[in-house]
């Protein structure tokens, strides 16, 4: 009901050309660090499915399924309670994890290795550990930037175990890395591979926006950081949004306020969650410095884990609750149930760059797109056959490049317009950014003769 048949944007068209054209790192089919483990499962559930829909859908499914199934083995509430109805609602209804749920990204997958990571990690059983250490491997060939999560786990294991279980788990972490670095290698060659890894590194922390090195104002960097977690996370309100989150708000303060009151007394003997909030502390470290956190609030995913987990472990053992108390839980729960229900439904929907890509195929003349690469790169990947001028090399649209083709500007690189032409806006695209914030909005102008000249 909630799968998308479309190329919602760049990311997600790299990892759907990795699935239904062909895995390849110089190509970015995807870009580095390549995510092999998802993009062997998207290709085997694809081989099946024939479906890209499909496919994300499946994986998404499969990982609301372990990430639930996981945490309520380690929250360990009482079987068919009513807290054990409410822990699972809690994370099924959650908006940010039913937008990924469908998109055509790992995230939601690494999430789920993560967990079940963790679970095991955290065992007593030393066969479970190892499996753990495992699946970690695996996780880092799914989200490479979720390794700082079970930093804390491994530490614990390196102090509390003797050396040779710690050097087991060494070496089955290693087993699950080799499982997909080496076909890497095979597929990409050695070389190559070193070679993209360098180039790919750089641009991600100098060329390609977002990180501390390219975004360096802190108090944006803090007011994405919780926006995100409060509000694309959480379902909680902000200036410009509908209503209904204003009331999810309302509802979930005295939930938080609630889970704080009873997590204080479980924090003392509690060692999984005094590790899990480590854990995340070291991630929350980690994105603020090197992440796309401005314009990328999926990076916070880990993080709305969290607190959910906690609200989860809070209510997990508590007596009866009062009325009002569960009158309280039930109003969050329905109103947070229809804010994912109408992101879903607008997920569905075209996002702006779609709905350009629709309306340049729609266009009876050739025209000449004056915009970047990244634009260009998915209108032509979906089938729009445009002539391309790029807005990153040009050093400035002259009154002779008119003659020929009419030129559109997707995009405001007014500063790159001769003085002999003007740029009329012709139209504008929007789609929710509580959806995607991906080019959230885009503006078309059409280049024309300045008659005022």
């Amino acid at each position: 009901m909630s799968s998308i048949y479309y190329i919602e944007d760049i990311d997600s068209l790299r990892f759907a050309l990795s699935i239904f054209d062909q895995f390849n790192l110089e190509k970015l089919q995807p870009h580095f660090p390549g995510y092999p483990v998802f993009c062997f499962f998207g290709y085997i559930f694809y081989s099946i499915t024939g479906s890209l829909a499909n496919t994300f859908s499946i994986i998404g499914s499969i990982s609301i399924f372990l990430i639930i199934y996981f945490s309520l083995l380690l929250i360990k509430p009482k079987e068919n309670s009513l807290n054990y109805l409410f822990i699972i609602l809690f994370f099924f209804l959650n908006p940010m994890f039913t937008i990924m749920s469908n998109r055509y990204m790992p995230d939601l997958f690494g999430l789920s290795l993560f967990v079940v990571s963790f679970y095991f990690l955290t065992h007593e059983n030393k066969r479970n550990v190892l499996l753990g250490g495992f699946i970690y491997g695996l996780l880092l060939g799914t989200r490479l930037s979720y390794f700082t999560l079970l930093l804390v786990p491994y530490i614990y294991i390196f102090y509390k175990e003797n050396r040779k279980t710690s050097l087991q788990l060494i070496l089955t972490s290693l087993a699950g890395c080799l499982i997909w670095l080496i076909p890497m290698i095979i597929i990409t060659g050695f070389e190559n591979l070193v070679y993209l890894a360098q180039n790919q590194t750089v641009g991600h922390f100098t060329d390609y926006g977002g990180t501390i090195l390219t975004e360096n104002h802190w108090l944006d960097r803090f007011k994405y950081f919780f926006h995100t977690i409060w509000s694309d996370g959480l379902g909680g309100y902000w200036i410009g949004r509908s209503n209904i989150t204003l009331v999810s708000s309302l509802f979930l303060l005295p939930i938080l306020f609630y889970s704080y009151k009873n997590l204080l007394k479980d924090l003392v003997i509690n060692k999984k969650v005094h590790m899990l909030i480590i854990s995340v502390i070291f991630y929350s470290i980690f994105i603020m410095l090197f992440q796309n956190i401005i314009y990328k609030s999926r990076h916070v995913m880990p993080i709305v884990f969290m607190i959910i987990f906690l609200i989860s472990v809070a209510h997990a053992n508590a007596k009866n609750f009062n009325s009002i108390y569960k009158i309280i839980l039930v109003i969050y729960l329905l109103t947070i149930s229809i804010i994912s229900t109408n992101l879903s439904i607008q997920h569905k929907e075209l996002t702006a760059v779609a709905k350009l890509r629709e309306y340049l195929i729609s266009q009876k003349s050739d025209v000449k797109i004056f915009t970047n690469p990244l634009i260009n790169y998915y209108l032509t990947s979906t089938g729009a056959k445009t002539k391309f001028v790029n807005s990153d090399n040009t050093s400035m649209v002259k009154i002779k490049d008119l003659e020929d083709q009419e030129i559109i500007m997707i995009g405001d690189y007014h500063k790159k317009i001769d003085k002999d032409i003007i740029a009329i806006k012709d139209t504008a695209f929007y789609h929710n950014p509580y959806v995607n914030r991906m080019w959230s909005t885009i503006n078309v102008y059409k280049l024309n003769k300045n008659l005022n000249e």
